[in-house]
């Protein structure tokens, strides 16, 4: 294959002017001779990475911290990655009931609000807190 390379650049050095010959028509004889040092160009090819680096390079929120958004926008990435392939078959409710005799679980729960949260006032949250605490199966063995 380079004897192959090296006759064809001859007859075109033969035909074509020296204008025609740039870097580009060189080539050729020295991917083969490449092949030949290296081993197959799938091996050692950057084309991927510098794919996948162009895909990070859109993480960059922040041009005076560039590395600190690369890392949170693949973290957020991976998170996603993970959501999507291993929650697929997480079934929502719409409207929780209250169970006693439930196992205490956070599966099928879905909290339901709309526009900003609210503040609660120190008495709802109060209220609030003293009826998980009365209602909770997990704190059962610890009231007694």
């Amino acid at each position: 294959m380079l004897q192959d390379c090296a006759e064809t650049m001859c007859m075109f050095e033969k035909e074509m002017p020296p204008a025609f010959f740039d870097i580009m028509s060189h080539l050729p004889y020295h991917l083969v001779e490449e092949v030949f040092m290296c081993g197959p160009v799938h091996t050692r090819w950057m084309y991927p990475f510098e794919r996948y680096f162009k895909s990070v390079k859109g993480f960059v929120r922040n041009l005076a911290k560039p590395e600190g958004s690369i890392a949170q926008g693949y973290q957020v990435e991976q998170a996603l990655g993970f959501i999507t392939e291993y929650m697929s078959d997480y079934n929502v409710t719409r409207r929780r009931i209250w169970d006693d005799k439930e196992e205490p679980s956070m599966v099928d729960e879905l909290l339901e609000g709309k526009g900003k949260p609210k503040i609660l006032s120190e008495e709802l949250r109060s209220a609030m807190h003293a009826f998980v605490l009365d209602n909770s199966a997990h704190i059962e063995p610890l009231r007694q």
